[in-house]
């Protein structure tokens, strides 16, 4: 059996599309237009902090079932920034629209904590993790 789980391919114009089997799910990016590619898509640094908080708000789902948790309508918003050797932090503002008891908080922030996603980046990159909890 295959541990892969994609096919990529380069469509030309610094174009990639990237396609799973499950649903025949495909998702695109471009290069940025400041460095000459079409830029109508998200760059693979977007993507790589969309799949972050994916995992974030999946690890918060996946415990907060656990507890029976509400964790419905929690969004993070999600982006990164670049230095001359490349992502340098990626950057998350996680909103939980609901109120929360300080044990609740505990475990989302755990959830957190615990994403295999984040732990696979590299140490030298931070993760900034912003909270805003309803009152």
């Amino acid at each position: 059996m295959s541990n892969y789980t994609s096919t990529t391919e380069h469509q030309g114009n610094m174009r990639c599309a990237t396609q799973f089997p499950q649903g025949n799910a495909v998702f695109v990016t471009d290069v940025g237009s400041a460095l000459g590619g079409l830029g109508e898509q998200p760059t693979p640094a977007q993507m790589l902090a969309a799949s972050v908080a994916s995992c974030m708000a999946s690890m918060m789902a996946f415990m907060g079932a656990r507890r029976e948790l509400k964790t419905e309508g929690i969004s993070i918003a999600a982006g990164y920034e670049e230095g001359k050797s490349g992502i340098t932090a990626l950057n998350f503002c996680i909103t939980v629209p609901h109120p929360t008891t300080p044990a609740e908080r505990a475990v989302l922030e755990a959830a957190v904590k615990n994403c295999p996603v984040g732990a696979a980046i590299v140490p030298t990159v931070a993760k900034n993790i912003t909270w805003n909890w309803a009152e």
